[in-house]
């Protein structure tokens, strides 16, 4: 037996990423240098941005408020009321000190502008009691002020404004939250293997949400580093479009399913390329979930070290099953082997045993 078929023999049994070990330090540079992170976020800072520019974020703020953690958005629907409420309560507080509400009086034809606002403490409960229409006791205005009156009505029209911007803002952080985000399971590694007798690169998806994601598509970018001169590179771009096990680009996700991309022309070339440490391979699912019917876009990020190669994902079909009680069936679907893959024993080794 020769040198050759002695590795094919070994090799035939070993996962691909045994021939491209690197050190733990590698893989972590390669981890820090990823653009999209596994949760799916992109890992991309804007740094000395012109103020002109940035100013252009600020004419549709709803971006960039959703961006914000929940900590962030439960302070700004709180001081959304705090301040309102303590700016029209420094307005009545001074409408009724200049009115000389605050001062004895035996004149018992005085009128005060608000009955009972006799300290900054009264005037901000007037102010809460105004913006949220609680209903007036003993302190209400008269119609001695008309100033009074007329800041009661702009309280009362911005207090409504405000409601509805920062509860608007909360149901849509709700339906933006980790809910959806998480909506979508994606494979820990991706693969190349044969399919429909051609070379093809392979994700596991699966719907982890309650709400059905329907117009499913998939696509990827391959993003390949390469140095041009010194400490300066660029990003070459290579867009991918991943179809379902029988070549639709629709995908149907009752179930989890294995979405392909066929490498039809330089299948060494991209073998080398997805094993390179300067590529990454970013695959992006889009949908419209069928509860609230908004468009959602969620994304994946593998590494060379997380690409194997000659590997097939075990098969997990559901299957039918009948319930414990009662006459009724249902469809198991086993999400224990979802990242479970297995060698491709039709995987040309010609093609992949060379040292590339």
């Amino acid at each position: 037996m020769g040198w050759s078929q002695l590795k094919k023999d070994i090799l035939r049994f070993l996962p691909w990423n045994w021939r491209t070990l690197r050190r733990k330090s590698d893989i972590d540079e390669s981890n820090a240098s990823r653009i999209i992170n596994r949760e799916g976020k992109v890992k991309i800072v804007l740094d000395q941005l012109s103020f002109g520019k940035r100013r252009r974020y600020w004419r549709n703020p709803l971006p960039s408020l959703l961006s914000l953690q929940w900590r962030w958005i439960m302070v700004i629907f709180a001081f959304g009321f705090i301040l309102t409420w303590l700016l029209f309560a420094i307005v009545y507080y001074m409408i009724a000190k200049l009115h000389g509400d605050f001062e004895p009086n035996d004149n018992p034809d005085f009128d005060p502008c608000m009955n009972s606002v006799n300290s900054f403490t009264a005037a901000f409960l007037f102010s809460l009691e105004t913006q949220h229409t609680i209903g007036y006791g003993s302190r209400n205005p008269t119609s001695e002020c008309s100033e009074a009156v007329v800041t009661v009505y702009v309280q009362f029209i911005i207090g409504v404004a405000v409601q509805c911007v920062t509860a608007g803002l909360v149901v849509a952080k709700l339906q933006l939250g980790k809910r959806t985000s998480k909506a979508i399971t994606f494979s820990k590694k991706a693969i190349v293997g044969k399919c429909n007798d051609n070379v093809c690169l392979m994700v596991r998806i699966g719907n982890a949400g309650v709400s059905e994601l329907v117009n499913a598509r998939g696509f990827g970018i391959l993003m390949e580093r390469k140095k041009v001169s010194a400490g300066e590179e660029i990003l070459n771009e290579s867009f991918l479009t991943f179809v379902s096990e029988n070549g639709s680009e629709n995908l149907n996700l009752l179930w989890p399913m294995v979405i392909h991309c066929q490498v039809l022309e330089n299948q060494e070339e991209f073998l080398k390329k997805i094993q390179s440490p300067q590529c990454e391979l970013i695959v992006i699912v889009e949908g419209i979930l069928a509860s609230t019917g908004q468009t959602m876009q969620l994304r994946m990020s593998y590494l060379a070290h997380e690409i194997d190669i000659g590997q097939q994902f075990v098969d997990i079909s559901p299957v039918l099953m009948k319930n414990k009680t009662g006459n009724k069936y249902h469809h198991l679907v086993d999400y224990k082997d979802f990242d479970v893959t297995e060698v491709d024993e039709q995987w040309d080794e010609s093609v992949w045993l060379h040292d590339f």
